[in-house]
Protein backbone atom coordinates (compact mmCIF):
# COMPACT_ATOMS: atom_id res chain seq x y z
CA UNK A 1 0.00 0.00 0.00
CA UNK A 2 1.16 3.41 -0.81
CA UNK A 3 2.26 6.30 1.89
CA UNK A 4 -0.80 7.57 4.54
CA UNK A 5 -1.55 10.93 4.08
CA UNK A 6 -1.72 13.34 7.19
CA UNK A 7 -5.36 13.07 7.46
CA UNK A 8 -5.33 9.55 6.54
CA UNK A 9 -2.83 9.00 9.29
CA UNK A 10 -4.79 11.95 11.59
CA UNK A 11 -8.42 9.97 10.94
CA UNK A 12 -6.80 6.05 11.63
CA UNK A 13 -5.11 7.15 14.32
CA UNK A 14 -8.30 8.88 16.14
CA UNK A 15 -10.23 5.89 15.88
CA UNK A 16 -7.36 3.94 16.99
CA UNK A 17 -7.44 5.80 20.31
CA UNK A 18 -10.82 6.17 20.41
CA UNK A 19 -10.56 10.28 19.77
CA UNK A 20 -13.49 12.35 18.43
CA UNK A 21 -13.48 12.55 14.96
CA UNK A 22 -12.92 15.52 12.65
CA UNK A 23 -15.99 16.82 11.36
CA UNK A 24 -17.71 15.41 8.05
CA UNK A 25 -16.80 17.85 5.79
CA UNK A 26 -16.29 16.84 1.52
CA UNK A 27 -12.82 16.22 2.18
CA UNK A 28 -13.10 14.46 5.36
CA UNK A 29 -15.53 12.40 4.02
CA UNK A 30 -12.97 11.36 0.93
CA UNK A 31 -10.67 10.53 4.16
CA UNK A 32 -13.02 8.46 5.73
CA UNK A 33 -14.38 6.64 2.20
CA UNK A 34 -10.78 5.64 0.85
CA UNK A 35 -10.02 3.86 4.46
CA UNK A 36 -13.49 2.22 4.47
CA UNK A 37 -12.70 1.15 1.01
CA UNK A 38 -9.15 0.18 0.75
CA UNK A 39 -10.00 -2.19 4.18
CA UNK A 40 -8.71 0.67 7.00
CA UNK A 41 -11.16 1.08 8.61
CA UNK A 42 -15.13 0.04 9.10
CA UNK A 43 -18.17 1.17 10.15
CA UNK A 44 -19.45 -0.78 13.23
CA UNK A 45 -23.35 -1.01 13.87
CA UNK A 46 -24.99 -0.77 17.15
CA UNK A 47 -23.99 2.20 18.22
CA UNK A 48 -22.86 3.46 14.57
CA UNK A 49 -19.20 3.92 14.83
CA UNK A 50 -15.82 3.89 12.94
CA UNK A 51 -13.45 0.74 14.43
CA UNK A 52 -9.93 0.44 12.72
CA UNK A 53 -9.02 -2.84 11.44
CA UNK A 54 -6.05 -5.04 11.29
CA UNK A 55 -4.97 -3.86 7.97
CA UNK A 56 -5.61 -0.25 10.07
CA UNK A 57 -3.70 -0.69 12.81
CA UNK A 58 -0.77 -2.65 10.35
CA UNK A 59 -0.90 0.79 8.03
CA UNK A 60 0.15 3.06 11.14
CA UNK A 61 2.74 0.63 12.30
CA UNK A 62 4.86 0.02 8.59
CA UNK A 63 4.10 4.01 7.87
CA UNK A 64 5.97 5.49 11.00
CA UNK A 65 4.71 9.21 11.43
CA UNK A 66 7.45 11.95 10.03
CA UNK A 67 8.77 14.13 12.55
CA UNK A 68 8.87 17.72 11.70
Amino acid sequence: MAKLTEAQRDFLERIRDGRRLRTADRQEDKVRQFCRKNGLAAVAMEPRRWVITEAGRLALSQDPKVQS
